[in-house]
């Protein structure tokens, strides 16, 4: 284990706790057994009415902060409250459920200490369900940068952030966004700091029915497609609505030129804005693209010619089988 000294910067792991009981001990040990040791571990009670502070209160240890909420507040507040309590210089974030492998706290304070342009760092986790799969998404920051209009590529309880990438906002988790609280606020930190997630799996995420993304999936998709919108229309300055094609949302709603002018505004702002950086909006435009017309049923001569005189076709790499299935749906 990594003796604490001055040298070393100091970790706010915060953990917020309701009725926990079932797999708080393996958390708990798993943070307090970290090979990095500066850190603080802020465990939040939040109203639990199971074994949760019996199990807290077990174990002794300085670096141990514990809160009890006098009542349930919920998630949101008690983050907000944890993270106005760190004292470190990065804050990680930990769920009650979960395993952290004992070199996370090491390695993600490494890539923060030496990458000072980065403000957030995720990890790959390992699933603890009955797959037993691995979750990895995008690790570098122009890739995750396009991921977050279309989807939260962050676990969320693997993340470690640097804390002053926070000044100057009014608020950290938002309310409004409850559930999908942690999508809406990487998006806004997109916007003034860079992001990865390193390519390790170095947190066992545990996915139960108990779970909140488990119990809620509906109401988070709503609250994700609004996430969406907001977040693209801040890059290109266009009404949220102008880009629900994009997204795949209310589709049956447009018109083959609607879901069109959808394609190639945003493809021509993009040309021009270079938001995303690299080729990650053409690549996903010039699929849609694609799908656009090989899924349609048929065509008029005007939509074809939309086709045959667009520069996003001559990107596209058409096969000749490809232009033949589209060239023939102006006959049917």
């Amino acid at each position: 284990m990594i003796n604490s000294n001055e040298n070393l910067s100091l970790v706010s792991v915060i953990m917020p706790v309701y009725n926990g009981a079932m797999y708080l001990n393996e958390a708990i040990t798993s943070i307090l057994g970290q090979t990095y040791s500066n850190f603080e571990f802020i465990i939040i009670n939040d109203g639990s009415t199971d074994r949760s502070e019996e199990i807290i209160l077990s174990f002794s240890d300085s670096r141990i902060v514990y809160v009890k909420n006098p009542e349930n507040y919920r998630l949101i507040k008690t983050l907000n409250l944890g993270f106005s309590m760190a004292k470190g210089r990065y804050i990680a974030r930990m769920d009650a459920d979960d395993i952290s492998l004992p070199d996370r706290l090491l390695k993600q304070v490494d890539f923060l200490d030496n990458n000072i342009e980065y403000g957030l760092v995720g990890t790959g986790v390992n699933l603890l369900n009955s797959e037993k799969k691995q979750l990895l998404y995008h690790t570098d920051h122009s890739s995750l940068k396009f991921a977050l209009a279309f989807y939260c590529p962050f676990i969320h309880p693997s993340v470690m952030i640097r804390k002053n990438v926070f000044e100057g906002m009014d608020v950290i988790f938002d309310n409004l966004y409850l559930h999908a609280e942690d999508y809406e606020l990487w998006t806004r930190l997109a916007f003034n700091t860079k992001m990865a997630n390193l390519p390790e799996y170095l947190l066992n995420y545990r996915i139960h029915d108990a779970q909140i993304s488990s119990q809620h999936s509906d109401f988070q998709t709503e609250l994700a497609n609004e996430i969406r919108r907001k977040y693209l229309t801040f890059y290109f300055n266009e009404s949220a609505k102008d880009f629900d094609y994009v997204f795949k949302l209310n589709i049956e709603k447009y018109t083959f030129k609607e879901k069109y002018n959808q394609i190639k505004t945003l493809f021509d702002k993009d040309r021009k804005q270079s938001v995303f950086g690299g080729d990650n909006l053409n690549r996903f435009l010039i699929k849609l693209w694609k799908d656009l017309y090989i899924e349609s049923e048929k065509l008029t001569l005007k939509e074809y010619f939309y086709f045959v005189s667009s520069s996003i076709t001559f990107r596209s790499n058409w096969t000749i089988k490809q232009m033949i299935t589209v060239f023939v749906k102006i006959f049917k």
